[in-house]
């Protein structure tokens, strides 16, 4: 029996290789180990061993954050995020500028096989440390309610005091207090005032946000406060007095184009309520013997009334364009018994013929607006008294915006005993 035994060990040992084999077979095809990749920002710890010796760094050449690539099985692999893994890297290991990575994944001990960053190292750049005091700008955000413009900010504290690496520091072109006023609103819906915490960005010279991750400043814990004063607005209308424009001989004065229209100002209720136009004096386009059209700029800030202003300061500069053109005629053919008789006689009054022809000048507008029904003609008799016949000039007294009468038109008048 023991000589069987020992005759079938060679096949025991063999029968046993072979299911350690499959064993391992069926694991690693059900669940074999995998790879996967992470990007991690990496924590740096124990800072005072730059600080403490009055020293500021900067991490370079993009290394704050690291490609992590964990080798598992799949099933634990598929368990893993990236909220899982630690980087760290720990400045009492740096040597020559440059820090080790350390990876750490959080519940998953003794579960992966193997965890490496790239790059292994962080690099950094040890610097003196820079203190310097700026100003603080308090910028609006948002479009306030309408009716309504961002009136006075006051920023409190005026300064900020930062400091951190010296080459940051020196890159740091203005700190900004940023508020949105969009928001600013009571339960009518109107814009009010108020006084909003906010927090400072640093921009460099190109515009750019700097990150304020490596600086230190005195507003770090409270931020700063801006106060907003809103200003009601309202829209006025240009009305600008044309009457010193003069064209030369046979040209017309066609209108002005004003680029813009109107403007927005500011002001207490009760100034905005008594002015609904301004008015700009005919000294600003005295023009004399123009013969083409004239383009000019003019700066309406003197006609505000007191206690208005503009709502953008910029915006006080007028375009205002005089149009000019040369006159066209027209003729119209009007019936004599249009025409009004002043200061009749005693006789009676026949024409001589049935219409008389007169003639205008004006712009080619104006002249289509012209017609019978929109002039009015008289004739004056008191220079003529007795029976005959006589040629009576005709008198236009009503006539269409821009339109001339060339005078001397005259008609046969006879007067006779009723």
């Amino acid at each position: 029996m023991k000589d069987r035994l020992k005759n079938n060990i060679g096949l025991k040992i063999l029968a046993v290789f072979f299911a350690v084999f499959l064993w391992w077979i069926v694991v690693n095809v059900d669940d074999p180990i995998d790879a996967k990749k992470f990007n991690v920002g990496v924590t740096v710890i124990n800072p005072e061993v730059i600080t403490n010796a009055g020293k500021s760094y900067q991490i370079v050449d993009n290394t704050e954050t690291v490609t992590i690539t964990v080798k598992a099985r799949r099933k634990v692999l598929s368990d893993i995020s990236k909220k899982d893994i630690v980087a760290i890297a720990d400045l009492r290991e740096m040597q020559d500028e440059s820090v080790p990575i350390r990876i750490s994944i959080d519940g998953f001990e003794g579960e992966y096989k193997e965890a490496s960053a790239n790059p292994q190292n962080i690099q950094l750049k040890v610097e003196n440390t820079q203190k310097k005091t700026f100003p603080i700008t308090a910028v609006a955000e948002g479009d306030p309610r309408a009716g309504h413009v961002v009136g006075v900010m006051t920023v409190y504290p005026k300064t900020v005091d930062i400091s951190g690496p010296e080459s940051l520091v020196n890159k740091i072109s203005k700190v900004v207090a940023k508020v949105d006023v969009s928001e600013m609103k009571d339960k009518d819906n109107q814009a009010v005032d108020a006084e909003i915490q906010t927090e400072l960005l640093y921009y460099d010279a190109a515009d750019y946000l700097i990150t304020k991750e490596l600086l230190t400043s005195n507003c770090d814990r409270n931020g700063v406060t801006v106060t907003i004063d809103m200003w009601k607005t309202k829209t006025l209308e240009l009305n600008f007095d044309t009457s010193g424009i003069k064209p030369a001989k046979g040209y017309a004065f066609a209108g002005i184009e004003v680029e813009p229209k109107s403007i927005e100002v500011v002001g207490s209720p009760e100034t905005l309520e008594s002015v609904s136009q301004l008015d700009i004096n005919s000294k600003e386009l005295k023009k004399k013997d123009i013969s083409a059209n004239e383009e000019l700029t003019i700066d309406i800030a003197e006609y505000l009334p007191e206690g208005l202003a503009l709502a953008d300061a910029d915006a006080s500069q007028i375009a205002v364009r005089i149009l000019i053109e040369k006159l066209g005629t027209k003729s119209i053919r009007l019936a004599t018994r249009a025409i009004q008789v002043v200061n009749p006689t005693d006789y009676k009054v026949e024409y001589g013929t049935e219409e008389v022809e007169l003639t205008f000048s004006g712009s080619k507008e104006a002249l289509e607006k012209l017609s019978q029904e929109t002039i009015d003609a008289t004739i004056d008799l008191t220079e003529y008294q007795t029976k005959g016949s006589y040629d009576v000039e005709v008198k236009i007294t009503k006539l269409p915006e821009n339109c001339i009468y060339n005078e001397g038109t005259t008609v046969k008048v006879t007067l006779s005993k009723k």
